[in-house]
């Protein structure tokens, strides 16, 4: 009879387990392990979570709590009383988004480095339906970098000019503040807004003037304040005179222009290139201008010219003046007798004009050596 009911309540309790197993997997939540953020801004713990659906339409109450030492806890956050709240986080701490749609997320204004820690949220629907969630996320504390940007822009004297100042950040918590300081003798007005791209709100603030040269040198500083914190960015002015200003954007046209100029040079190089694979046919209309004896004697001349030159490299090679002249004497001679030939097969007259040279039968290579 004991072993009997020591097995039943073994069975129950396996039920039990595999029960509680199975409502564990609808009570979910999705947040990040670590989040870093700066002493005296804002941080903010994403959060989402889910539920049976059996509680959907039920009131809730949902509840951060900050591990203590010696297993102790602090409330950080208590959407219904926040008189239970924690010292340390009263009047800091809020969520982000709507527990009724599932987000958690909490927001820390005014960080201080006590708040660093281990963090997690609970969610009670009544006394049996209620859950913490883990695993725990870890708040870091590091010390306070962020700035401000002033972002650059051409300064001229007399010229209305708007300068940015901008901060990007992804904490919805307190806003801060973005303010110019500026010289008495630098007069302007100042505009701000706040922008949201995604998770990402951009703050910026706007300071219009217009410079003079005596502005030259002033020094602007945009401050990004805090409650507790703050830095901030400058901007030395640099004014440029309207004179200044014109030379600069003539010069940059005459750059423009000598661009363009010396692209077209090189094109029409090219191009002209290009076309002097026609120089062979020109120089060939030429020669059958002219008469039989002149391309004779052009002919003997270049051919002069050459042989000249392929004598003396053969002389540098065999050190003997004998056979200086022998290559000369030989190839005016078949030049003549080629001459001779062309003339005795047309029966032309010496002087007489004539196309029949059109298709330069003349030696090539004495011809148009030098083309």
């Amino acid at each position: 009879m004991k072993y009997l009911g020591a097995t039943m309540i073994g069975k129950s309790y396996f039920l039990l387990s595999l029960l509680q197993a199975g409502l564990a997997q609808d009570w979910k939540l999705h947040g990040p392990r670590e989040v870093t953020a700066q002493e005296g801004s804002c941080a903010q713990i994403p959060c989402r979570y889910s539920y049976p659906s059996h509680v959907s339409n039920q009131p809730r109450i949902g509840i951060w709590n900050k591990e203590g030492g010696s297993g102790t806890s602090l409330i950080a956050f208590h959407s219904n009383h926040h008189e239970k709240e924690s010292q340390q986080f009263q009047s800091r701490t809020w969520l982000s988004g709507d527990l009724k749609n599932g987000d958690c997320s909490l927001i820390i204004n005014t960080i201080k480095r006590e708040d660093a820690g281990s963090y997690h949220f609970r969610i009670e629907f009544d006394k049996v339906n209620s859950y913490s969630y883990f695993p725990r996320t870890q708040l870091h504390i590091s010390d306070f970098t962020d700035k401000p940007t002033v972002a650059p822009v051409e300064i001229i004297a007399g010229k209305r000019v708007r300068l940015n100042c901008i901060f990007n950040t992804t904490c919805t918590g307190t806003a801060p503040a973005l303010t110019w300081d500026t010289p008495t003798a630098v007069h302007g007005s100042v505009s701000n807004t706040v922008t949201q791209h995604g998770a990402t709100l951009t703050y910026t603030s706007v300071l219009a003037l217009t410079p003079s040269l005596r502005d030259q040198g002033q020094t602007l500083t945009c401050r990004l304040s805090y409650p507790t914190v703050s830095s901030e960015q400058m901007h030395i002015l640099t004014v440029q005179s309207i004179s200044s200003h014109r030379w600069k954007a003539g010069l940059l046209g005459a750059g423009i222009i000598l661009s363009v100029g010396l692209s077209g040079l090189f094109i029409f190089k090219c191009v002209k290139k290009a076309k002097s694979t026609g120089r062979d046919q020109t120089a060939c209309q030429q020669v059958s201008r002219d008469t039989p004896g002149k391309q004779w004697d052009r002919s003997r001349e270049r051919m002069g010219m050459k042989q000249e030159t392929k004598t003396k490299h053969s002389a540098n090679e065999h050190e003997d003046p004998t056979y200086e002249n022998c290559e000369i004497d030989w190839a005016l001679r078949n030049q003549k007798k080629k001459f001779e030939e062309i003339t005795l097969n047309h029966n032309i007259h010496v002087h007489q004009e004539d196309n029949i040279y059109a298709n330069c039968n003349f030696d090539e290579e004495a011809m148009y050596g030098n083309v």
